[in-house]
């Protein structure tokens, strides 16, 4: 298949799974509860620094900003991510369309571009909310927006790698709500494998590199390093090359 047919169906795919997530309420309900429960934290965290107290505060407000409105916007990210992508490929499953899929003259990375595409959208929507949220404050507030846009591109990043754990076990199991909860556990260990502190020092740094926590830290302290984005890129496309080689592998069996 040529390259310009190549993407030309990972549009397609892109669009039929995007489609069904918005035909759904649940999506738009997810969307409308996330904003209220963020604005929410950003209302909180601007009251907390009004005042005669704000400058007892043990750290600064753009710090104190970026720390609790985005880290509530990751923890929400972790939570949905697997959850569209066990359903995106468990519907398949449901309704008998992933047999139509296999026997189709394209290729499963084309699949799953396709579907990741669609995962990637309400995800990184929902990442910028955030962001939205704290350009009310510019010229109203010194408003530090290096911070915050590499606090904004961690999340993204985030998301790509939430989203292909969850393709990947999705791959692995039929029963969605399964998958899911194999895509947390892997993510929450992954995020926590640096606190093995029984181990070597040299064993530490392994550890401490593959804990994509401490890739995202730099990020929402405003600092964009090569190699942190270079672990997400990486990590994503390991996490969905193991997931295409589980359907292929099905699909041959």
């Amino acid at each position: 298949m040529h390259r310009h047919g190549v993407g030309s169906v990972i549009l397609v795919i892109a669009r039929r799974e995007l489609a069904a997530v918005f035909q759904t309420p649940l999506a738009w309900m997810l969307l409308a509860a996330t904003q209220l429960l963020l604005a929410w934290v950003f209302l909180e965290v601007i009251d907390q620094y009004q005042g005669i107290a704000a400058p007892e505060l043990e750290i600064g407000f753009n710090a104190a900003l970026a720390e609790r409105l985005y880290g509530a916007t990751l923890m929400l990210l972790l939570l949905i991510a697997p959850l569209l992508a066990a359903r995106s490929l468990g519907q398949d499953r449901q309704l008998g369309t992933d047999q139509l899929l296999g026997s189709a003259p394209v290729r499963i990375s084309a699949i799953l571009l396709g579907k990741l595409i669609a995962l990637l959208a309400p995800l990184w929507l929902l990442a910028l909310l955030p962001l939205l949220l704290v350009a009310w404050l510019v010229g109203a507030s010194p408003v530090d927006l290096g911070l915050f846009l590499a606090a904004t591109l961690g999340l993204c990043l985030s998301a790509l790698l939430f989203a292909s754990v969850g393709l990947l076990t999705a791959s692995l199991v039929r029963q969605p709500t399964l998958a899911a909860i194999l895509a947390y556990v892997l993510l929450i260990m992954l995020s926590l494998i640096h606190d093995a502190d029984q181990l070597a020092a040299l064993q530490l740094s392994l550890l401490d590199w593959l804990s994509w926590s401490q890739h995202l830290v730099w990020l929402f302290n405003g600092v964009a390093r090569l190699s942190d984005l270079s672990y997400f890129v990486l990590m994503s496309a390991l996490f969905l090359a193991l997931a295409q080689r589980q359907l292929a592998n099905r699909q041959l069996g």
